[in-house]
């Protein structure tokens, strides 16, 4: 799709991390990934995306421990968006990472979504909301949501979503051990027979929009925990750490390491994040889901 686009000033935007409160998978699909089902859910941290235009190239500056070219989504979304457009304008984009890489929490997902919405503001492309979707879903399978923003019920690859009420931001705190796991080998690494975790989608779904903090712990679940907490004792550590320090509920997010705890309000929170900042095993970061 050919377009005449003009460039605007630039772009400051806020890319946020996520979390999952439920990730059930229901197995192998045809086209080589997992059917799942999973409640995901906007969280305070993030990583800061800046496009400014100008000049008569694309300069790409990645954030500290990322890849600096095409292994990173961010530079892919520009290439993408470019490539489907015909659009080219000189651009300098920059992304200050916050949000750990390989974590759990969705950041380079995240940061291509913000590029895609970002560029098409910036340069006046017009594609809609199903058009930046498409191309998010050849990018990766998180990045449509990010895309959509909120809370959703995400099926099939995670590229199926549906919008939920979330009344009131919960309280966490985020803890991610010192390594990095990737999707492709938390779901290469499950078992041949899962266990069920009994989470229940529905009952997310009614402690998200009453509020209910003590409901909502009691179904978190991840499938992929069954992959991850055998072969990492430090990701153990950090559950069992989290439930000792008073969390409501704990539960590794998305392929992990990155594991979250629950509070029942902002000084409880706190004094989680003080009782877990104590090791240097792992980072640790205060943080809200999003309303």
């Amino acid at each position: 799709m050919a377009a005449t686009a003009v460039a605007k000033e630039r772009l400051v935007l806020e890319s946020p991390a996520k979390i999952n409160l439920n990730l059930e998978v229901l197995g192998p699909r045809a086209d080589g990934f997992h059917a799942i089902r999973t409640v995901l859910t906007h969280v305070s941290l993030h990583d800061t995306v800046t496009l400014t235009p100008g000049g008569r190239k694309f300069v790409f500056h990645g954030g500290q421990g990322t890849p600096k070219d095409e292994g990173n989504l961010a530079y892919q979304a520009v290439k993408s968006i470019t490539r489907k457009t015909g659009v080219r304008h000189g651009l300098d984009l920059r992304v200050v990472k916050r949000i750990p890489i390989a974590a759990g929490l969705g950041g380079g997902s995240s940061n291509a979504a913000t590029v895609l919405r970002g560029l098409n503001e910036l340069w006046g492309l017009g594609l809609s909301q199903s058009d930046l979707e498409t191309m998010g879903l050849e990018l990766g399978s998180d990045v449509p949501f990010f895309l959509r923003g909120g809370t959703c019920i995400a099926t099939g690859r995670g590229e199926a979503l549906e919008p939920i009420q979330h009344s009131v931001p919960f309280e966490l705190v985020l803890v991610t051990p010192a390594l990095k796991v990737t999707s492709e080998w938390a779901y290469g690494h499950l078992p041949a027979e899962l266990t069920r975790s009994g989470t229940s989608t529905n009952m997310v779904k009614v402690a998200l929009a009453s509020g209910r903090v003590e409901l909502l712990a009691a179904h978190l679940g991840n499938d992929l925990e069954q992959a991850v907490l055998p072969k990492h004792a430090v990701v153990r550590e950090a559950k069992r750490k989290l439930k000792s320090a008073g969390a409501v509920g704990v539960l590794m997010s998305g392929s992990g390491p990155t594991v979250f705890g629950l509070a029942s309000n902002a000084e409880h929170a706190d004094q989680m994040a003080e009782k877990m900042s104590r090791s240097n095993k792992w980072k640790v970061v205060r943080a809200n889901t999003l309303v």
